[in-house]
């Protein structure tokens, strides 16, 4: 659809995140009538004719919905599928195809999986031919591991994410008291003024992620870390004061509390999830207890992820007072899995003298990439693709994670180019294209 197509007077918003596509159109009730009814006619009968034209208008950054923070963090609980594989530490954004265009439209941009919400009458006349279609079906990602724990990932700052029940208050409300008392401890500065983020990604229709997303430079971010989860274990160990919970119950009321309403319910509609009109919900914040932040935040820390900056090493207590446990896919000080090595060639040393060194081993069921003092091996039942870039390899793990291989670095390079080929599924091999960038200047 394009933007002439559009009655002239109204004034169209589209926007994406993980769980939905949103189009917000305002106007008189004609005008919004009929671009609701040309936008209907264009998910439709996608023009995909114009993908050429659009292509080279997205890059890395636009294909994402999500800051890579919060991106990060879902994908270090989640690994590389569903919610998680937002954040994959992928080498390229490649474009779909028409037919994945029309494919993905068929199953997704039909009645059986909208809602439409109206804040005024009905416009006469209305119509949304869109096509009938079939619920989808949704699936929600185990978390990849069952206890508290903290991870690395490729971000800028520091993320906490947790699982707590979609409709509890009491959760909602410690999120808020726990970003207030970080932004204190981390900056001494109001709320308003410190880059500690709150943010909600949707997981399944009875739970939801929360997350505390803190901006700061990798010189900081052991201690910010560290204050972080502090404050996180003192949340689920010790009632909030009173005034402290009443504070963050604001009361209900207004035109942004009916917007809310109407966008819980066609939630609730689109993914099963409890819901509350205004008058519930203000109950149930007005019934919220000190008691009940702290017990619904110590269920959450149970199972509390804590992603850092690549690099760090944390030396942290979790909720049962033992150490807590790191998840990520590095290991350190601990002799690598025995098997065949490829390392690089004498001459490398020689011009790369301030290069780290580095070497891969294949063993029977895993590569292992390794550099002094640390390494990282995957296996290759959890490999989900394997890019190839002429020579090049590029392994795509469950994990999140990317294991390049350059046969050039290695002695014997070819020779552990083609072991890989042979290790993973034809079905997961697919070649790598560069973009054709258009023609002119």
């Amino acid at each position: 659809m394009t933007r002439q197509q559009i009655p002239e007077q109204a004034d169209l918003v589209v926007s994406a995140s993980l769980e939905e596509t949103r189009f917000v159109v305002s106007g008189t009730h004609q005008e919004v009538s009929d671009c609701l009814e040309v936008l209907c006619v264009a998910l439709s009968d996608l023009p995909v004719g114009q993908l050429g034209e659009v292509a080279h208008t997205l890059d890395g950054e636009a294909a994402s919905c999500l800051d890579l923070r919060t991106a990060g963090a879902l994908n270090a609980r989640y690994g590389s599928q569903a919610t998680g594989l937002e954040g994959h530490e992928r080498s390229w954004h490649y474009l779909p195809t028409a037919d994945m265009l029309l494919g993905h439209a068929a199953a997704w941009f039909t009645r059986a999986n909208a809602v439409l919400t109206l804040t005024g009458p009905n416009p006469a006349g209305l119509r949304l031919p869109l096509p009938l279609g079939d619920r989808p079906r949704r699936s929600a990602p185990q978390a990849r591991q069952p206890c508290a724990s903290w991870t690395h990932r490729n971000i800028d700052g520091v993320a906490l994410s947790v699982e707590t029940p979609v409709g509890s208050a009491a959760a909602a409300v410690a999120h808020r008291i726990l970003r207030e008392r970080v932004t204190a401890a981390v900056t001494g500065q109001p709320l308003r003024e410190a880059p500690v983020e709150a943010a909600t990604a949707l997981h399944d229709s009875v739970t939801v992620v929360r997350l505390l997303l803190a901006s700061t430079p990798a010189s900081d971010a052991e201690g910010v870390a560290a204050t972080m989860w502090s404050e996180a274990l003192s949340l689920a160990r010790n009632e909030p004061a009173p005034a402290e919970v009443a504070r963050h119950c604001p009361p209900s009321g207004g035109a942004a509390e009916k917007l809310r309403t109407l966008d819980d319910a066609a939630r609730t509609e689109l993914f099963g999830t409890p819901f509350l009109d205004e008058g519930s919900r203000r109950h149930a914040l007005e019934c919220v207890t000190p008691r009940d932040v702290r017990d619904s935040w110590q269920r959450a820390m149970e199972r509390a992820q804590l992603v850092v900056p690549q690099g760090l090493l944390l030396h942290l207590k979790g909720p049962d007072g033992r150490r807590l446990w790191c998840t990520s896919c590095w290991t350190w000080d601990e002799i690598p899995p025995g098997g065949q090595a490829f390392r690089q060639p004498p001459v490398k040393h020689v011009l790369r003298r301030t290069a780290e060194r580095h070497w891969v081993i294949l063993t029977g069921e895993s590569v292992v990439s390794c550099k002094p003092g640390a390494h990282h091996e995957l296996r290759f039942d959890d490999v989900i693709a394997l890019e190839r870039w002429g020579s090049e390899r590029n392994l795509i793990g469950r994990c999140g994670c990317n294991v390049g291989v350059d046969p050039a670095w290695y002695r014997g390079g070819q020779r552990l180019t083609r072991a890989l080929d042979d290790a993973i599924p034809t079905e997961l091999a697919f070649d790598g294209a560069e973009l054709a960038r258009p023609a002119g200047p």
